[in-house]
């Protein structure tokens, strides 16, 4: 199904997710009705005034409202621009990364004020005061989100409006995840499949939610809905290339992969960073790259120098990138074995499959890392921190990339005829590129 159908046909309002969050949140702190809550068949379900409690999801979780529910409730200490303002200011505090795009007295204060101002009707106030209490890493993302995208438009030139548009697109950009269940976020095996399928249309929520208030411009909701798509067509939700992805949405789309390499417990997000942007030149826009690049190099300890140590010896990256490797050149065969039986929809996925892995063959020879080259590094090579690193990020990047595009595969052959099953070649080519995640040592 096309994810626009899709999030389209989602009670959004009402779904699991964010009935359990709203209800949450009532636990907390203070949150009631600010009018009556009707069913779609008019029968009133919950009175204006009332205080949310424990029983609100058995009362709506089977209902289809009159309107949506983040329009009927008010919180308490709810997030405004108080609070994004000091959000903003302590993130720069934390990262040093984030910190030198305020180095000096005038990026410090035009950063978080840009945060700040980005205008916030109380359904969306609703949604990031629920990030910010129940989902808390959504929020700090979110909020590192809006400062990466003003500092790439600001960067860029652009004007005070239309940086202050990129922070309200980069704050605003993951609401939609708040619809998606968080156990299924949380869940310690990779994702895969149909299991996929709430995170591949969050994007589209997202806008949606956006999109419903005349205080943010359409452009915002467009570069929301476009935060994953990559220029190489590699994206998702719709698969857009190159002049198709808006300006705004190249900004949110970068700034969406060099944050979430700063997410959680990741190690060395600034190698992580450099190393991603060099081996995918294809998926972002150039200009905005080298301003990143040029973050990178600003820093004392800049990727690449030696200052920091690998998570794992140079060998054991060495070992891990020869299986992927192996995988990765399998699929030549596999695609050689099932081209021939197929046609229409899954024969040109196919083809777009083997325009991927060669796009992916290519990342590793412009990184230098060829089964010879890596067969040819000497038994001292984990006495080089540097070559450590990289060959540990690189590892890393290229296992993330084969899960990626296995996903795509999956679903889009799924979307295409999901009576037909993937031929025995396939099969076997997939299930290889699951197991990497149980075979990786030091993974």
């Amino acid at each position: 199904m096309d994810p626009a159908a899709a999030a389209t046909e989602t009670e959004t309002e009402t779904s699991p997710a964010f009935l359990k969050a709203v209800e949450a949140l009532g636990e907390a702190q203070t949150v009631t009705t600010s009018e009556a809550i009707y069913n779609a068949q008019g029968i009133k379900l919950l009175e204006g005034g009332v205080r949310v409690d424990r029983g609100l999801y058995e009362r709506l979780v089977s209902h289809r409202l009159s309107r949506p529910l983040d329009e009927s409730l008010e919180a308490e200490q709810s997030v405004d621009g108080a609070a994004l303002r000091e959000a903003a200011g302590a993130a720069l505090d934390r990262w040093p990364f984030f910190a030198r795009m305020a180095a000096d007295d005038a990026g410090r204060k035009a950063l978080p004020d840009a945060v700040a101002s980005v205008p916030l009707p109380k359904p969306l106030a609703l949604h990031l005061t629920l990030a910010r209490k129940t989902r808390p890493a959504l929020f700090a993302h979110s909020v590192l989100m809006a400062l990466l995208c003003a500092w790439l438009a600001r960067d860029g030139g652009a004007s005070r409006r239309d940086t202050a548009q990129a922070a309200a697109a980069g704050l605003l950009h993951d609401i939609g995840m708040l619809h998606v269940d968080p156990d299924l976020l949380a869940a310690e095996e990779r994702l895969s499949g149909d299991r996929l399928n709430p995170v591949y249309v969050h994007p589209v929520t997202s806008s949606m939610l956006v999109g419903r208030f005349d205080a943010l411009p359409r452009e915002i909701a467009r570069g929301i809905v476009e935060h994953h798509e990559m220029l190489d067509g590699s994206g998702y939700p719709r698969g857009l290339a190159g002049d198709a992805i808006s300006p705004l949405g190249r900004v949110l789309s970068l700034s969406e992969v060099v944050t979430a390499m700063f997410d959680g417990a990741r190690e060395q997000p600034e190698q992580r960073v450099s190393l991603l942007l060099r081996v995918n030149p294809r998926r972002h826009d150039a200009a905005l790259a080298r301003s990143i690049h040029r973050l990178l190099n600003a820093s004392p300890d800049a990727p690449g120098d030696g200052g920091a140590a690998a998570p794992v010896p140079a060998s054991t990256s060495i070992a891990r990138l020869v299986r992927l490797s192996e995988r990765l050149e399998a699929w030549r065969s596999t695609s050689a074995a099932i081209a021939a039986s197929l046609d229409g929809a899954q024969a040109a996925l196919i083809a777009s499959m083997d325009e991927q892995n060669v796009t992916l063959q290519r990342m590793l020879h412009e990184a230098g890392v060829t089964r010879e080259q890596l067969g040819s590094l000497g038994d001292d090579v984990d006495d080089d921190a540097m070559v450590a690193v990289e060959l540990w990020a690189l590892a890393e990047e290229l296992l993330w990339q084969l899960h990626a595009a296995a996903n795509q595969l999956k679903r889009r052959w799924h979307a295409a005829d999901p009576a037909r099953p993937h031929p025995p070649a396939l099969a076997a080519w997939l299930a290889g590129v699951a197991a990497l995640d149980v075979a990786e040592p030091g993974s």
